[in-house]
């Protein structure tokens, strides 16, 4: 009990994969990230060194809480507050700082040596990947830290969620449930080589499954907790009533094109949201995704998630009927037949920019289509 109590409690999953064990070589960083503030939304910063893009919360743009530079670096976070130290309040500033100074996953543990003796307000794993092929963890306190190279490890990918190997505060960690179940379908999909961005944005982040149940195949046929049939427990599985939003980074391999690294988005809780790829090179950010304020898509994914937490008991029950009915309709089957299109839009251009390159323009003309594109086909099923 103690368990699911203190897992229900703290967000965030995340991954680091090595391009030893993805389908294409190229190296993965994949975080679901759970806020109880819901606006998040992408940002372009021009940076002091680097420019990058960022998931911040809508009116707060000095705290980063994902990202990837115009090296090709990306850095993630989740909230380990078993961790050495006080205070995990600068874990935001700490990520934008890095995307702005570093290039190499080399750079972030010097960053972090450098800035062990003053300190920091840290309590977070921190995720890396870098445009030569490096991934890596970091449990990352005030004054310390534990670097895991991904390299080392046996599968070829690390798994955290909201407690650290190192923590040294135990009754302070979380998202035990999540931690399991992420290792669990990684492991699967490592041994049975499709684990790519794909496998990450359409399984691994929308997964349902929790501490009393796996709903598989959907709809959920059955009554969890005396709710009614085909509700599911959403406050420990990995895709969570909390989940704000999901981000996948697609690695280049070394030699290539750093600007050519992918950073995947679902704005809005996974299962209801759709993927959208984004690029530094483009020096901007779709309207859809950035806004003015809030999101536009975020917004419209909204609609969505109060259709499926219709529980007149509890916000934290799930409706899987909404998500399938059974018959071939639903919420899935309607996201993906969008997303088939917007992953093999992605998959040709991108094959093209690695053989000839591609100018700026161009990039942020692709990006611009794509999100509007989709955006359009996702408002149409929210106003029907």
């Amino acid at each position: 009990m103690f368990i699911v109590a203190a897992s229900s409690a703290w967000p965030c999953t995340l991954a680091v994969v090595s391009g030893k064990a993805t389908r294409d070589g190229r190296p993965l960083l994949w975080k679901n990230r759970d806020v109880e503030g819901q606006d998040s939304l992408v940002r372009y910063f021009s940076g002091k060194k680097y420019a990058f893009l960022g998931i911040v919360d809508a009116g707060f743009y000095d705290e980063v809480y994902a990202g990837i530079n115009a090296a090709g670096l990306a850095f993630i976070n989740s909230v380990s507050e078993d961790m050495e130290g006080t205070a995990a309040t600068e874990n935001g500033e700490f990520i934008k700082k890095v995307l702005e100074e570093c290039a190499s996953v080399n750079d972030v543990e010097a960053l972090l040596r450098a800035t062990n003796g003053s300190g920091r307000k840290t309590q977070a794993n921190f995720g890396v990947i870098d445009a030569q092929g490096n991934g890596a963890i970091f449990e990352t306190g005030n004054t310390a830290f534990t670097k895991y190279d991904v390299d080392e490890a046996p599968l070829g990918f690390i798994v955290r969620t909201n407690f650290a190997q190192t923590g040294s505060k135990p009754g302070q960690g979380g998202g035990f449930v999540r931690f399991a179940r992420a290792t669990d379908l990684l492991t699967r999909a490592a041994a049975m080589n499709i684990l790519d961005h794909r496998f990450l944005l359409e399984q691994a982040a929308r997964d349902l499954a929790n501490e009393s149940i796996d709903p598989y195949p959907l709809p959920y046929r059955g009554s969890q907790n005396n709710h009614s049939s085909g509700y599911v427990y959403t406050a420990n599985s990995i895709n969570r009533y909390l989940t704000a939003c999901c981000t996948v980074f697609h690695g280049v391999r070394p030699g290539e094109d750093p600007l050519l690294a992918t950073m995947w988005c679902i704005l809005g809780e996974p299962v209801c949201g759709i993927a959208l790829p984004l690029w530094v090179k483009a020096g901007a950010v779709p309207t859809e995704l950035g806004g003015s304020f809030t999101a536009p898509l975020r917004d419209a994914v909204k609609q969505k998630e109060r259709r499926c937490y219709s529980d007149p008991l509890s916000d934290k029950y799930l409706n899987t009927l909404e998500l399938v009915d059974g018959r071939g309709k639903g919420l899935i089957p309607f996201i993906g037949r969008i997303e088939i299109v917007l992953f093999r839009a992605a998959e040709a251009v991108l094959s093209g920019w690695r053989r000839t390159g591609a100018d700026p323009a161009r990039v942020r003309l692709f990006e611009d289509g794509l999100a509007s594109w989709a955006f359009r086909k996702y408002l149409f099923d929210v106003l029907r």
